[in-house]
């Protein structure tokens, strides 16, 4: 069982910031963008051919989450002066993104020399005792990245483009440039999706030109996971953060239990398929069965000041 959790979490961690730039686009902006599943690769293979010239992750994680960001913006552009859907722009993106990364790459799959990486010092150390601080290393990159997010989310800006997503046309009203919003979401999650794809090549040893394939969709389903379990409600921030992370370790922990009980590694993604299969039937029925529990337990935690209408908007917007 230890060898599972401590699988979950280095094969999960990584994918953190992927899955929140998912959340970002799929909950926050309430659109689909497929250019992440390119974005992932182009991350990854930036920062395999960083690594390749002998340069350390000072360098491959900020180049990679570059690119990353310049995909986005990309897709912005198309979607704004052509007036397609982002869905539309993000598939031509990410069709266009996998030759992209064959020439980064130059070939389809290129090893990375794990001792140059953010990870390398630990490789001498017992197979547990390397995945234990792998795991550490990666929960404090995770726990900077989503404070960072959340920061971010709760400035004016933030709020801004929580706004767009719930009310795009009332946010315009109020003098809200939502083109220039659109941008900077599209970038914000492209750099984070480049970022786990920057992580996952250090971790795995190798960057492939395939890797990002079925991102978006592996994302939301972990979304769904995360959602089911911890419910986030309006701009609680914190919620929506827990969220992300107990979703994506929960996705991993289905998958990496599934190969440990002996699953080939060719019926994966069918394995991936099924979880998000159940995910999605979660959210249809699971909902009615647990909403009298959800019920009682806000009862129970009401309390006469909450009641008061200036401390309950306090609190609406914290």
């Amino acid at each position: 069982m230890d060898r599972v959790l401590l699988d979950t979490l280095v094969t999960g961690l990584p994918l953190v910031p992927s899955v929140l730039a998912i959340y970002l686009v799929f909950r926050v902006r309430d659109d689909f963008d497929l250019t992440l599943d390119g974005s992932m690769a182009l991350g990854g293979a930036v920062a395999a051919v960083v690594f390749a010239h002998h340069h350390g992750p000072a360098l491959a994680v900020p180049g990679a989450i570059l690119a990353g960001m310049v995909a986005g913006a990309v897709t912005a552009t198309l979607h704004l002066l052509l007036r397609i859907p982002v869905l539309l722009a993000g598939l031509v993106m990410s069709i266009g993104l996998f030759s992209v990364t064959l020439h980064v790459l130059g070939q389809p799959t290129v090893a990375v020399d794990v001792a140059g990486t953010l990870f390398g010092r630990f490789a001498t150390l017992p197979p547990m005792s390397a995945d234990a601080a792998t795991a550490a290393v990666l929960a404090g990159i995770v726990a900077v990245v989503l404070g960072a997010v959340g920061l971010f989310l709760r400035t004016e800006v933030g709020l801004a483009l929580r706004a767009t997503g719930i009310n795009a046309r009332m946010a315009r009203s109020q003098g809200v440039d939502d083109r220039r919003l659109l941008v900077l979401s599209l970038m914000l999650a492209n750099g984070l999706t480049a970022l786990s794809g920057a992580l996952v090549v250090q971790i795995q040893g190798f960057a492939d030109v395939n890797m990002g394939t079925g991102t978006f969709v592996a994302g939301v389903g972990a979304v769904l996971l995360g959602e089911l379990l911890l419910r986030p409600a309006g701009s609680k921030l914190l919620r929506i953060t827990l969220c992300v992370l107990a979703g994506t370790l929960l996705y991993r922990f289905v998958l990496v239990a599934a190969l440990r009980l002996g699953l080939p590694a060719a019926d994966l993604r069918g394995a991936t398929a099924l979880t998000l299969l159940a995910a999605v039937a979660a959210q249809r029925w699971g909902r009615p069965l647990t909403e009298p529990v959800r019920l009682v337990r806000a009862a129970l935690s009401r309390s006469p000041a909450a009641t008061r209408a200036p401390q309950a908007s306090g609190e609406e917007v914290s």
